[in-house]
């Protein structure tokens, strides 16, 4: 989507918006500016404004934005030292053939500043923000989208390398022959090795050399948060740190706070660098007081805690520690009190004579902040449906970030789907109902309600079918061992019908980056195989048994090897607890990929 922005050409709306009179001296002085992003190339250039005195008020206009992109203002204040304004964009894009339009708004605000040339800022909310900047200029229209920065073809280098090593390593996991994954395998290898001996170097250069510009920022973070790989000491550590804090504050506080505890975030996870992490968070969370959000307090209380064990300071941080389980088990009630936002009404019940199963499967990541919407909707789905009506299934992917809940079965689950819907299964969230992906679209918590009615009339309208197919079953626990026992009876025709098992966790609790604190129905393994058993003709019966001591053992295999090429956010937590299993039987037809039955099984026993 970045890189689409970047290709864009001219076009613009242009929206002119009063701001009340005032005898001081406007913030944003009369005439063109261009308001832009930097990034580790340059500026990425949003829009050119124009403000101007009318009738004795300021009024502000968008004169030019990239092709295929509208903007208009709204919000501003430019009085006296302030200087803060709205910026909505609406753009469009093509995408399998059809026009969409994207929408999105952002409040600039902008940073106390000596040159009347270059006014500094953000885009973005307390919590998070990114740097954004006005530059006056006697243009009116844009040159180019993109405004490379001295740097840029260094930076660029990296991007290109890393870049290389990204694509052998998705040909690696889209690999099916084993022969050939081991050749791929070894490429990929290759091009992360060069990664790892060129990339350093380059970021080096460019802190060496343009240490004033945004390249720089970007560097000093890639130099720490591949530390090991860098060989980065405590010395060249600080002098990073204390280069990106500084560049930080020419942007403003806004901007500071959220650069600063994410920095603090990376340095603890450093082995050798983590007191250097009190260098940025130590003040924030010495500022905290009760009227800072729970969920804000835990994040930056949890960074101080362990940068204070990096530097030793035992005693700090047991206190710290105290801390934070009284605000956890806080932000726990809050959260089951609160999501979903909204009050699920109870499914109504069938026809007459209907007994079709309706099956969800939803596609998420812990560190997806548009799988908001979709996660939500999907617990406020499982308050309203039993489990003989609608079973619930719930895959997480490493998308866009590493998500501890992610295993090789549900990889191997999506390649199922994207292999028969390439357009359709692309990206989290996807949302699938009885094999066909029906619904997709990320959202935030204020979209859960409608995404929720969109999921329900979805379910709904499979409620209402019949089938032939009847499928029961039985799972039992002894110890660690399940043992399954699946009835099947009135497949019409058996052709490219597959039984597939799952055991999904009930529950599970991991806090990532969508600051969502709980999971359903998630996937831990499939046990059989993801390709199933072939369903018979006549009445069937199989067997199986899952060994809940082996899939544990399956899962720290899989999250080791994974986090060799990308480390998890939080190394140390890994859900594992595989308490309160569920065993889920579905009846498939592999050439449409169609869920003709389910069934979801209690596991009795301990």
């Amino acid at each position: 989507m970045r890189l689409r922005y970047l290709l864009l050409s001219a076009a613009f709306l242009a929206v002119a918006v009063p701001v009340a009179k005032t005898d001081e001296k406007p913030a944003l002085p009369e005439g063109n500016w261009i308001l832009s992003t930097p990034n580790p190339i340059g500026d990425a250039t949003v829009c050119i404004l124009k403000t101007e005195t009318k009738d004795g008020k300021i009024v502000v206009s968008v004169v030019a934005t990239p092709p295929k992109v509208e903007a208009s203002i709204s919000g501003v204040n430019a009085a006296g030292k302030e200087l803060s304004f709205t910026v909505k964009s609406v753009q469009t894009f093509t995408q399998n053939g059809k026009e969409l339009k994207s929408t999105s708004e952002r409040k600039f605000v902008a940073a106390p500043g000596k040159n009347p040339m270059e006014i500094l800022g953000s885009f973005g909310t307390d919590a998070f923000s990114v740097r954004a900047k006005l530059t006056a200029t006697d243009k009116d229209a844009i040159e180019s989208v993109l405004v490379r920065g001295p740097a840029a073809d260094t930076m660029q280098k990296v991007q290109q390398l890393s870049l290389k090593a990204n694509l052998a390593k998705n040909k690696v996991r889209l690999e099916k022959d084993v022969e050939k994954k081991k050749e791929l395998r070894a490429e990929a290898d290759d091009a992360q090795k060069e990664v790892d001996e060129k990339a350093p170097r380059l970021y080096r250069e460019v802190v060496a050399k343009h240490a004033e510009t945004s390249s720089a920022f970007e560097a000093a973070y890639a130099l720490l948060a591949q530390s090991a790989k860098s060989e980065v000491t405590v010395a060249e550590g600080e002098s990073l740190t204390k280069l990106i804090l500084k560049q930080a504050e020419m942007y403003g506080p806004r901007f500071v706070k959220p650069t600063a505890t994410r920095l603090a975030d990376t340095l603890v996870r450093q082995k050798g660098l983590e007191a250097l992490a009190l260098l940025p968070i130590e003040p924030i969370a010495k500022g905290l007081t009760d009227k800072d959000a729970a969920s804000v307090q835990f994040d930056i209380l949890s960074t101080y805690k362990s940068a204070l064990e990096g530097a030793g300071k035992a005693t700090e941080a047991k206190l710290i520690g105290a801390r934070l389980v009284k605000l956890d088990g806080e932000m726990d009630e809050e959260y089951l009190a609160t999501v979903p936002p909204f009050k699920p009404t109870p499914f109504a019940g069938r026809k007459e004579g209907a007994n079709r199963i309706a099956v969800m499967e939803l596609f998420t990541g812990a560190q997806c902040p548009p799988c908001v919407a979709a996660d939500v909707a999907f617990d406020a789905l499982n308050k309203s449906y039993k489990p003989s009506d609608l079973v619930l299934i719930q895959y997480h992917m490493h998308i866009p970030g590493p998500d501890p809940l992610t295993n090789a079965d549900t990889e191997a689950r999506w390649d199922y789907y994207q292999e028969q819907f390439p357009g359709d299964v692309r990206g989290t969230p996807t949302s699938l109902f009885n094999g066909k992906p029906m619904s997709g679209g990320g959202g935030g918590m204020a979209d859960a309600e409608s995404t929720f009615r969109q999921y329900r009339k979805l379910a709904d309208s499979i409620l209402e079918k019949s089938t032939a197919l009847k499928l029961t079953g039985k799972a039992t626990r002894d110890g660690d061992k399940i043992s399954i026992a699946i009835d099947l009876a009135g497949a019409e025709s058996t052709d490219d019908l597959k039984l597939r098992l799952l055991v999904v966790e009930d529950t599970i609790k991991y806090v990532g980056g969508n600051k969502l604190r709980f999971h359903h129905h998630v996937v831990r393994a499939m046990p059989g195989g993801i390709g199933g058993v072939a369903v018979k003709a006549g009445a069937m019966k199989h067997t199986a048994t899952a060994d809940v001591a082996a899939i544990r053992k399956d899962l720290v295999k899989y999250l080791d090897e994974f986090s060799k090429d990308r480390p998890f956010p939080y190394p140390t937590v890994r859900p594992l607890d595989l308490k309160d299993l569920k065993v889920i039987a579905l009846v498939q037809n592999d050439k449409t990929r169609e869920i003709l039955q389910a069934v979801q099984l209690e596991v009795d026993g301990k």
